[in-house]
């Protein structure tokens, strides 16, 4: 063998004259084979999971052979700058055929030359590391090859893992993700004080200031009560039916991994965006939220990306932390998303042209949930843009941002003038405080008051006026402007460089060519431009554009920077304001309808109409009516458009009001059913005029959507109206009058609506803690259902003390508090109880007085389950919470469902059928790979899994009782295929993932339901 053709160990061989030197240095060599191996396993798995075992080791030892084989008497592969790249390909044109010699398949040889690559990296930096192989000192190396080992171990501990989605390793993760965190929560933790100037913004932070809002998925809907024994349905908490209507944002949106988030302008969607990221980066999210602690957020503000391509996960970052993106390890948010740890807060669907709005779903769908799919997203959109069905095949839970509610506007403008107190203003903040909160006993104010926006814009109007507030939004803009544009500077003697005039004349052209342009931010360089091309046409202002923009962005308090190079608007709102203003002035009206099916100029055609002239407003309707008639696709859209003007317009033709009239009664009202009622919302209390007195005439669908449509305006007019609806007995139409409740003051609505209401035959479910003193003035009330859940703030059964004819207690406890049993003995008509959460359960003998009770279920719970035991009604007991049950069991005759979470310890130890004699239904939470053959013994109907996980459903086949199978909220495929051709009823999750569902019978169906 020429020294050409060495081998590394024929070449240790040749230093070293004994046996054991000779075999510790081929040991050498496997161990760098076998190093490789152990650190390309989570990569082998990854990308090799099908490759049976065999051929992944011989993968393995096809590289310790080439290693052993190869030449490096090369001085410059063994150099100490010796090159990884060049020694593989060496290896490579000395062994060409090597995988094909060693016998490997073609699906195990891109492991081949994967793990060739890698060991090359290693062997480079052994050599770079340990002794150099001199023959004089080899067989004193060799010697000590116990220290050796030490050595290469710590070497292959700190060379870089890599693969495809870090091939240059992971070393710099932690530090960049710290580093990452500690940025993003330091800029995002800001919070802009809408009605001050910039120079008078406080240091205001926004987890400090942050007020929490509230929900709906739906509007509210109480369930029917359940007498049957039909198979029980649970959400993923294991136990409490899932709700998502009027509850904190936060916990809506913790309960779900993808999240559709609606609401109007200025209802405080970005705003909770920036807060979920900084809570997320500090790791101080509590509740619902509390996984996302640990979770890396990614803020993406789709403004910046109304052109051109969609960011990618290398973008990521740079949308958050700009300065950090040119150091963020290579693939590192790549990993982030794929590991499940990614949360992404996307900003403004309807910030972007509705054309573009399909790229964005496209975008989101396949190059983010496809190749991410255990990623969190939380997107948002104004509700005109984005329908709740608009993400609903991709897996998002659809929620909408709520009015703000008299103890939300409370709470405001209380931290409105905390922060106001901040900026040092010689203002007697105390006196103006008193003075808002008694303008807002008006009912037009507290109207006005509906979201953060226009509670602020109301805030800084009475702070600097200390006068009469307005009564509708054109005068609360117009005032807003007004006291931004000239009176703090006129009241502190600061001279401007424009009038209040002038600074209005290039607002207004400023914002109309954003509009037109479909957009909501220039760069600094087109706003330039804009304003030099106006500023000639205005004869009395001679400054440099530049130092135009300048006072408009430092002085204006409209305009501002919200990045280096980037001018817009502090809200939508005035751009939309100042747009419409400008239309009308240059008398574009015809572009306005042009425009006007576009969901993008919907706020500003209305406010056009108001600052329109009576000529004007009556082009502008007839012309939106005119196209509503000639344009089927959009015709709804304009049309409910044109009747949502009338708000703003203050004189127009009598005939053209007529034909609005008679538009609204023909083709809008009364809502066919409860879907058209949110889009009529948009007409606002007028509404009210067109709706009928009574519902005698209508279909039980149409009566119902009538009264949702007069709940939605939310005014106080709606009440006497509501009342007279409220007596019809039928079931949806008491479903609406009740769900309503949650619009109005609860005493008001309780006095005037409830009062007589036939309910459900005297029933009626409660789902908020402040309706609960009022159930007393309901004079038909025969039962009350009780569903409370943790943002309800209830403490402890003191509160429920005074409610009466309790039927259904459904609780959700907060770890602080104490759940004692004994403040129930008084509620003897208790028939369902239910208590989730990390509460103490106490008083447990206090149940054999509540010998009523058909269906339990209590988390924290402290004595063995034989206690259920003096309910004689027993017929369904849920398993809930994360403890360990005392599972000493006496048989429970009557129990017929069951329902085990994956917490209860031991629970396949238990003979259910010896237990349970009487169990037909059973459902199983979060459990992995349950034992199903278990189940062959017992007399089962239905059968409900979720949340489960390597489920091996072969052994239900031959279960002689068995009919039903739901399988819900599940992560993993799941193989239906042992299950072909049975006649059972199958319900699969919409959402989940099924191999061999093609040989199911008939009686499949899809649902979104949890059990």
């Amino acid at each position: 063998m020429t020294e050409r053709e060495s081998s590394l160990a024929d070449l240790v061989a040749a230093e070293v004259a004994g046996p054991l030197d000779r075999v510790k240095a081929a040991s050498l060599v496997e161990r760098i084979g076998y190093g490789v191996a152990e650190q390309l396993a989570p990569l082998v798995e990854q990308r090799f999971g099908t490759l049976p075992p065999n051929e992944v080791e011989a993968a393995t030892l096809a590289v310790i052979d080439v290693l052993d084989d190869v030449d490096l008497s090369d001085d410059g592969l063994l150099a100490a700058d010796a090159d990884a790249e060049a020694l593989a390909k060496q290896v490579r044109a000395q062994f060409p055929d090597h995988a094909r010699a060693a016998g490997l398949s073609e699906a195990a040889r891109p492991l081949y030359e994967l793990a060739l690559d890698q060991a090359c990296r290693y062997l480079v930096q052994v050599l770079r590391h340990l002794p150099t192989f001199q023959p004089r000192a080899l067989s004193a190396v060799l010697g000590r090859l116990s220290t050796v080992t030490e050595q290469l171990d710590l070497v292959l501990g700190r060379i870089p893992t890599t693969s495809l989605y870090a091939p240059r390793g992971t070393d710099l993760d932690a530090d960049f993700e710290a580093e990452y965190l500690r940025v993003l929560a330091t800029t995002l933790d800001r919070l802009e004080l809408l009605g001050l100037p910039g120079d008078e913004q406080p240091t205001l932070a926004l987890t400090v200031a942050y007020l929490s809002l509230s929900v709906s998925d739906e509007f509210g809907r109480p369930r029917r009560r359940r007498r049957d024994s039909t198979p029980l349905r649970f959400d993923h908490l294991g136990g409490v039916p899932d709700q998502t209507d009027g509850i904190p944002v936060e916990s809506a949106i913790g309960k779900h991994d993808r999240v559709l988030l609606r609401g109007d302008a200025g209802s405080g969607k970005t705003t909770l965006l920036s807060w979920l990221a900084v809570r997320a980066a500090r790791r101080e999210l509590g509740g619902a939220l509390a996984e996302w602690n640990g979770r890396v957020p990614f803020l993406i503000r789709l403004r910046s990306h109304a052109t051109g391509r969609l960011p990618g996960p290398e973008d990521f970052a740079r949308d958050a932390a700009p300065g950090l993106a040119a150091v963020m390890p290579e693939g590192w948010a790549h990993r982030l998303l794929l590991s499940g740890r990614a949360v992404l807060l996307v900003d403004g669907v309807d910030e972007v042209l509705p054309s573009r709005r399909r790229a964005v779903k496209n975008w989101l769908r396949d190059d983010v949930l496809a190749a991410y799919p255990r990623a969190r997203v939380v997107i948002t959109a104004r509700t005109a843009a984005a329908d709740r069905r608009w993400l609903a095949a991709e897996g998002f839970t659809t929620v909408t941002l709520e009015s703000m509610s008299p103890a939300n506007v409370i709470a405001f403008t209380d931290r409105w003038h905390r922060a106001a107190e901040a900026t040092g203003t010689h203002l007697d903040i105390t006196a103006a405080e008193c003075r808002l909160r008694t303008q807002l006993e008006r009912s037009h104010l507290r109207e006005l008051a509906a979201t953060p926006l226009l509670c602020a814009m109301l805030c800084a109007l009475n702070l600097a006026h200390r006068a009469e507030l307005p009564r509708n939004r054109m005068d609360l803009y117009a005032k807003a402007l007004s006291m931004l544009l000239h009176f703090r500077d006129a009241e502190r003697g600061i001279a401007g460089l424009l009038s209040d005039t002038e600074k209005r004349v290039l607002l207004r052209d400023l914002a109309w060519r954003l509009t037109l342009a479909n957009r909501i931010e220039f760069t600094t360089e087109r706003a330039l431009e804009h304003l030099s091309t106006k500023v000639r046409a205005m004869p009395n202002v001679s400054e440099a554009p530049a130092a135009l923009l300048e006072h408009l962005v430092e002085r204006s308090g409209v305009l501002r920077s919200p990045a280096p190079g980037q001018v817009d608007f502090v809200h939508r709102t005035f751009q939309e304001y100042l747009a419409a203003d400008e239309a009308i002035q240059q008398h574009h009206v015809d572009t306005l309808i042009g425009n006007a099916h576009l969901d993008t100029w919907w706020d500003t055609v209305i406010m056009a109409c108001g600052h329109a002239t009576a000529k004007q407003a009556d082009d502008l309707v007839t012309g939106i009516l005119d196209h509503a008639e000639a344009e089927a696709e959009h015709s709804r859209h304009l049309r409910l458009l044109a009747a949502a003007c009338l708000e703003t317009i203050q004189d127009i033709a009598s005939e053209t009001r007529d034909r609005v009239d008679t538009m609204i009664r023909r083709t809008l009202v009364p809502p066919k059913d409860l879907r058209e009622t949110k889009s009529l919302a948009a007409i606002g209390h007028r509404l009210l005029g067109y709706l009928p007195r009574s519902l005698d005439e209508f279909p039980e669908a149409t009566a119902a959507a009538v009264v949702r449509a007069a709940a939605l305006t939310g005014a106080k007019e709606a009440l006497p109206r509501l009342a007279g609806y409220a007596g019809d007995p039928r079931y949806q139409v008491q479903q609406e009058v009740t769900a309503a409740w949650k619009f109005f003051d609860p005493a008001a609505y309780a006095d005037e609506v409830l009062a007589e209401a036939p309910l459900f035959d005297g029933w009626i479910s409660v789902t908020y803690r402040r309706h609960l003193p009022h159930l007393h003035r309901l004079r038909k009330l025969t039962s009350v259902d009780v569903r409370l859940d943790l943002n309800q703030g209830l403490e402890s059964l003191h509160d429920l003390q005074d409610v009466r004819l309790l039927n259904r207690l459904w609780l959700r406890l907060p770890a602080r508090a104490t759940c004692d049993l004994e403040l129930l003995t008084g509620h003897t008509g208790l028939e369902s109880l239910l208590i989730w959460g990390k509460a103490e359960v106490v008083g447990v003998r206090a149940l054999a007085e509540l010998a009523g009770i058909e269906d339990i279920g209590v988390a924290g719970w402290p004595a063995p389950l034989s206690a259920f035991g003096c309910l004689p009604r027993l017929q369904t007991l849920r398993l809930l919470g994360r403890q360990r049950y005392d599972l000493a069991l006496e048989p429970l005759p009557g129990v017929v469902q069951l329902m085990i979470n994956r917490n209860l310890a031991g629970w396949m130890d238990l003979d259910l059928r010896a237990h349970f004699p009487d169990l037909r239904h059973l459902s199983l939470v979060g459990l992995r790979a349950p034992a199903l053959d278990r189940l062959a013994a017992v007399d089962l109907v239905s059968l409900n899994l979720h949340g489960c996980r390597d489920i091996a459903l072969a052994p239900l086949r031959e279960h002689p009782t068995l009919e039903s199978l739901g399988l819900t909220g599940l992560k993993t495929v799941v193989d239906l295929t042992a299950l072909a051709g049975l006649d059972w009823e199958f319900l699969l999750d919409r959402q989940g993932e099924f191999k061999g569902r093609e040989g199911l019978g008939p009686r499949v169906r899809l649902s979104t339901a949890y059990y």
